[in-house]
């Protein structure tokens, strides 16, 4: 037992989980709610390269905030030591609900959507058995949980890799023809400029900041990392740089291959490119390949995720069952917890729901993070942090201000975005009640029962 809690991630593993947290179902779905309002190549890869750029501006700034508050838990400890404790909890909860939960069932959902042909079952019933399956896995403690992490994430790189460069080579020595969209923005047909100015614009940046969330995703579980001081900052800004790159390159190979008209609107964006490439038969087959890569991307989420409610659980007397482990030194309550909401929420929810839904929580609380950079460096003096190559003004006042911008677009296109938010923090601000003034185990069964009541009322509701 002792050796099992010693046990770390490799500076791998760390990497790995920040690649795969990053590309999970953003860059396979989100495309067809851009290219409808943005009919340009050039100005979509303009949207891709600063959801890039201001996913690395966080992850510098994480990157110092991470080696001065040795901790793990994200905006939770983070919050909780740069503001108040009330905020910290706050961003606790949210975490639950918004950064993995919601984000596993946004997982869970396109593995259903890309393998129910094959299967021959409804999307929810695959979402669920394979949020099942890989909570499961990683009940089996941190050793069997890396090595299944690394070698999913692998298989998933070489899976974007062979997409980037089969158009190329279809075009060269198969039978291929390429779709009709203009490559040359100096004569494309269309104003990029207004096309980057738009409304449009800056809600589809809700979607690729989607498809880059997870750019964080080491530092809620820094305490579980070999040499973090090193580790975590290579892990945010590597993860990140490349990851951007297989974007760019990923996106380019989806607008090459196929027409605007037949990508607008969709979520499988996979599906359709194979479709177009190969027959019916083929491409129904290598969707479960697709199914399959995703899998890294929920893996990652059950890392990163139980982390935080671990932390939660040994900060309050009332929710230590949450720090409970298991044999293997799992916080088997902890994954059970994200076990059993995603299902809820699969079934009460829609993709596009919950990826507005996590843009705007999530948003805000990162932006927080990074206004507080400068209250770290008071609190938390330390000759050895790593330090903002950029300074202050570059990396966080760009990302505070296009994700204020993001979220004002969001929130003006749709209004009721705010009562969603607004229940979640009534919500947690009464469970936080609870919480300081009770010593109730079943503050746990009341943190599921509310949720799901928060779920079925915006849903029928509003």
């Amino acid at each position: 037992m002792k050796n099992l809690k010693n046990q770390k991630y490799s500076k791998t593993v760390a990497i790995n989980v920040v690649i795969a947290n990053m590309i999970g179902t953003g860059v396979f779905t989100s495309l067809g709610y851009q290219t409808g309002a943005i009919p340009s190549w050039f100005s979509i890869m303009v949207l891709w390269f600063l959801g890039g750029l201001i996913s690395l501006f966080g992850a510098l700034v994480y990157s110092e905030i991470a080696t001065r508050i040795k901790e793990s838990g994200g905006e939770y400890k983070y919050l909780s030591k740069i503001y108040s404790e009330w905020l910290g909890f706050m961003a606790g909860w949210i975490s639950f609900f918004v950064g993995f939960a919601a984000p596993i069932a946004a997982v869970a959902i396109a593995i259903g959507e890309y393998t129910n042909d094959f299967f021959g079952i409804t999307h929810t019933y695959i979402a669920s058995s394979v949020i099942i399956l890989i909570g499961s896995i990683h009940l089996f403690g941190i050793k069997i949980g890396g090595f299944f992490q690394n070698i999913a994430t692998r298989f998933k790189i070489l899976l974007i890799l062979a997409i980037i460069f089969l158009p190329i080579i279809l075009l060269m020595f198969g039978d291929f023809s390429r779709s009709s969209l203009i490559f040359n923005p100096l004569n494309n047909g269309v104003n990029d400029f207004d096309l980057i100015f738009s409304s449009d614009f800056a809600i589809s940046l809700v979607y690729v900041c989607f498809a880059f969330s997870g750019w964080n995703a080491s530092v809620y579980f820094a305490d579980k990392i070999e040499n973090p001081r090193k580790n975590i900052p290579y892990s945010l800004i590597l993860g990140t740089l490349f990851v951007s790159v297989l974007y760019l390159g990923l996106n380019s190979a989806f607008l090459f291959s196929v027409e605007l008209d037949d990508l607008t609107g969709q979520t499988d964006i996979a599906n359709i490119f194979l479709k177009t490439i190969f027959s019916d038969q083929i491409a129904a087959s290598l969707s479960l390949i697709f199914g399959i890569a995703l899998l890294s991307s929920l893996s990652s989420l059950f890392i990163a995720g139980p982390s935080v409610l671990d932390i939660m659980g040994k900060d309050y007397k009332a929710l230590k069952v949450l720090n409970k482990k298991n044999k293997n030194s799992s916080p088997y309550i902890a994954i059970l917890c994200f076990m059993i909401l995603p299902i809820i929420m699969i079934q009460t929810a829609s993709f596009d729901w919950i990826v507005r839904y996590i843009g705007v929580c999530l948003s805000f609380f990162s932006v927080l993070v990074v206004l507080g950079l400068l209250l770290v460096r008071k609190k938390f003096k330390d000759p050895n942090a790593f330090v903002l190559p950029l300074g202050n003004i570059i990396c966080g006042f760009l990302f505070v201000v296009v994700n204020l911008w993001m979220m004002y677009h969001l929130i003006s296109d749709d209004f009721t975005m705010l009562i969603y938010v607004f229940w979640t923090i009534v919500l947690g601000q009464i469970f936080y009640l609870y919480v300081t003034r009770s010593n109730s185990r079943m503050l746990i069964l009341w943190a599921i029962i509310l949720g799901e009541i928060f779920f079925l009322f915006t849903q029928y509701f509003f």
